[in-house]
């Protein structure tokens, strides 16, 4: 009996350890930036150890140089204590061992403070944090430099959805909508955020998105005297819950959209797979039949997610009622803007993803010779010191 007392009590305690801590409500939408132009938050580079640029609705990081990595903060004062941090961030390739892409955040203005979460091209994640002009490992170790294995990260060139909760210096962190880990720090109230990009890397980020609490957001804007004052960080004073309900939705179809474009491009591999191939096996046969089957089961899937998503959109159309006269206008109709247009890309990539099944058939069923060549909108802020200078790795 007390054998089982202990276990069930050991098994409480497991279960609170891996708990998350952070339970705010996130109300407020401060930033939405999709990359759809350039705000002038992110820094330009091109010279022979970088290339930054902001392109076709991405933030394009190529560290050339396979020295060390490199960090990019964005030019963004955000005083937020509690806030949630959505970004969608991939590595497309590496040429060194250390190929890695992640984000900073909560750095201190004199670069001896802040977190740094990161993936890398073997699909392991680290946390760490600078501290004293170095790194203090709060995964793993010195001898695995503090990477750890996680099922929840996506393949090489697939894009990773990244969350980050903090409130009252608690902090929680989900990879790809699973919870990873939670972790506590007394000594920083605010603090900067931007990426950082591993050496010999190429990486993209696709947008990133900041929403805060209401609760806090009124104590952080009350002077000594009582009086609120504006943050002119935020976008608007006040966001209604079907604000966030829309920008909600426009990270949910770009994720969609993200990994219907990785199918996409698996499917163009396997048919250029097919028609370089002078013979196909029986078996062979068998094995595209039944990734056929399954890329159907998955696009039935996704059309189920999507029709869901359009469901909850539906409930969004009051929107046309609220721009007349309102002070959130603006906001208002950039998201629906937004919206409209990843809704546009979701159809255009099944309607693709259809096209190339059909054509993938077609290649099953009668080989084809071989080819003979080879086959946010952001309000623009002030200008302001965006350099960072990490530690040395150690």
């Amino acid at each position: 009996m007390m054998k089982k007392i202990i276990a069930i009590l050991l098994l409480i305690f497991s279960n609170n350890c891996f708990a998350q801590t952070v339970n705010e409500k996130f109300d407020k939408l401060d930033l939405s930036e999709n990359f759809d132009t350039s705000s002038g938050m992110w820094t330009f580079l091109a010279n022979n150890e970088n290339l930054f640029l902001v392109q076709d609705g991405e933030y394009i990081l190529n560290r050339k140089t396979t020295v060390s990595p490199f960090a990019v903060m964005a030019n963004y004062n955000y005083e937020a204590q509690a806030y949630k941090m959505v970004v969608s961030m991939k590595i497309e390739k590496s040429i060194d061992e250390s190929g890695s892409i992640g984000i900073i955040f909560m750095a201190q203005d004199d670069g001896k403070g802040g977190f740094l979460f990161e993936i890398n091209k073997a699909g392991l994640y680290r946390l760490r944090q600078i501290t004293g002009g170095s790194y203090k490992y709060l995964t793993g170790d010195s001898k695995t430099g503090g990477w750890i294995k996680t099922n929840f990260t996506n393949p090489l060139n697939v894009y990773n959805l990244v969350e980050i909760k903090t409130a009252n210096r608690k902090y929680d962190i989900s990879l790809n909508n699973q919870y990873l880990m939670s972790f506590e720090e007394i000594a920083y109230k605010t603090g900067k955020f931007g990426v950082i990009i591993g050496p010999g890397s190429k990486g993209k980020i696709d947008f990133l998105y900041l929403f805060s609490s209401s609760k806090f957001a009124e104590a952080e804007s009350t002077t000594e005297q009582g009086k609120p004052q504006d943050n002119p960080n935020t976008q608007s004073k006040e966001n209604s819950p079907d604000i966030i309900a829309l920008a909600e939705s426009i990270i949910k179809l770009k994720t969609q959209i993200n990994k219907l474009q990785a199918e996409n491009d698996d499917l163009k591999k396997t048919i250029d797979a097919i028609r370089s191939a002078d013979d196909e096996s029986e078996e062979q046969k068998k094995n595209f039949e039944k990734t056929i089957k399954q890329l159907e089961k998955d696009n039935a899937r996704k059309d189920a997610a999507y029709d869901s998503l359009l469901r909850v959109n539906q409930g969004l159309i009051k929107y046309k009622d609220m721009v007349a006269g309102n002070e959130n206008s603006d906001l208002i109709i950039t998201l629906s803007k937004n919206l409209k247009s990843e809704k546009e890309k979701t159809q255009l990539l099944n309607d693709s993803i259809a096209s190339l099944k059909a054509e993938l058939q077609k290649a099953k069923t009668k080989p084809a010779p071989k080819p003979n060549g080879t086959t946010h909108t952001t309000p623009p802020t002030p200008k302001q010191n965006t350099e960072f200078t990490l530690p040395k790795e150690n």
